[in-house]
């Protein structure tokens, strides 16, 4: 199958049906869609695709990172990388995918917006096709224009099965690139690398650790016996025992707040269990501090919300549980020695290699979570 609109239309059913099989809300943040802004967007846009251009004519020794707004930690009105952190990656040159938001920079690198000019494109596509597959076309011509002018060869992805990254693995100068994926969620178990591909999708791919590479090499890249696998160091931070219970909670958007099931364990606590609990938000759930905050304003426990760039960099606790209903932190914490507990089904499903009853338990009740922690 290397068509890329037919491609990009198996994973996005793929994705479809194992949203609705595991019934999860594919809701996420308030998209900017007014008229002023989306002219503001444009504009920003058509001047970064023409500078960038300017700039890959100029300059050869670069490298371009493919990213958007939920791939970053905000603070204070700036922006930091969170997934390739940890690369040394030199000339780096950002583009910026999203459709919806404007970056100017991250860390302060010159972010190139190029979602306007899609959403700007889209419009001169063919009347009655669908939404998805417009967006497709008007990404490949962006970044064909991008690529053809690129005079360097190392491309960063951080998703490869978005509009954007189907047009940059299908596009017409893919030979000319050295193509490298870096994981940023959770890859066992998930659709869209669950089949083996009829195309090379990456050259190399940065990935957590050995059973995610094992279990690429028999599923998504099955056909593929020349690609690179590189595991992504995790940060390391000195850790002590600490007196009580400490329980990092990871949010999932589907629940717009903590998941009923954990609500249920924090609203027995009383405030001589000395329970401390640290809120991590989604990314793409930043913006609902608030909404957290009222639902556990009357919770009789110590909650701090951890906004650190990386959880496993910023903790100092040994004994710290984590806590989740399907977040990929529950991977991250199987690796670093953490005891972890899955409160729902969709997360017992995607995390089942992990689920050992010691160090990784599924509990779908509050009896089973008191009897974890």
């Amino acid at each position: 199958m290397n068509n890329p609109e037919k491609y990009y239309t198996t994973i996005i059913q793929r994705l479809s049906d194992y949203k609705k099989t595991n019934n999860q809300n594919t809701s996420s943040l308030n998209k900017k869609s007014n008229l002023i802004f989306t002219i503001y967007l444009i504009l920003c846009s058509g001047v970064d695709v023409l500078l960038l251009l300017i700039k890959l004519k100029f300059n050869k020794d670069i490298t371009l990172v493919y990213t958007a707004p939920g791939y970053c930690n905000p603070k204070n009105g700036k922006f930091s990388d969170r997934i390739l952190s940890g690369l040394n990656l030199k000339n780096r040159i950002y583009i910026n995918q999203s459709k919806e938001f404007v970056l100017k920079s991250i860390d302060n690198h010159k972010v190139y917006n190029i979602g306007g000019m899609v959403k700007l494109l889209s419009l001169f596509f063919k009347k009655g096709r669908k939404t998805s597959l417009k967006n497709l076309k008007a990404y490949s011509f962006i970044n064909n224009l991008i690529l053809k002018n690129y005079r360097g060869t190392g491309v960063y992805l951080i998703c490869y099965y978005d509009a954007n990254g189907i047009s940059v693995v299908f596009s017409k100068y893919r030979h000319k690139i050295n193509l490298i994926e870096v994981q940023h969620g959770n890859i066992i178990n998930y659709p869209p690398y669950s089949y083996p591909s009829t195309i090379k999708i990456a050259d190399t791919f940065y990935v957590k650790n050995q059973g995610t590479i094992n279990y690429l090499k028999e599923h998504l890249n099955k056909n593929f016996k020349d690609i690179e696998y590189r595991i992504l160091p995790y940060p390391k931070r000195e850790t002590e025992f600490k007196e009580g219970t400490h329980i990092l909670y990871a949010s999932t958007i589907e629940f717009n707040g903590i998941h009923p099931l954990f609500m249920e364990y924090l609203k027995q606590l009383t405030q001589t269990d000395q329970v401390t609990v640290y809120v991590r938000l989604h990314p793409r759930e930043k913006n609902k501090k608030e909404v957290f905050e009222n639902q556990l304003k009357n919770i009789k426990s110590n909650i701090i919300f951890d906004e650190s760039k990386n959880w496993l960099e910023s903790n100092t606790v040994k004994n710290l549980i984590v806590v989740s209903p399907w977040s990929s932190v529950i991977e991250d914490a199987a690796d670093n020695g953490y005891r972890a507990i899955i409160i729902d089904v969709v997360g017992k499903e995607r995390f089942n290699y992990l689920i050992d009853n010691k160090n990784v338990i599924f509990a779908d009740n509050l009896e089973k979570i008191l009897l974890s922690v």
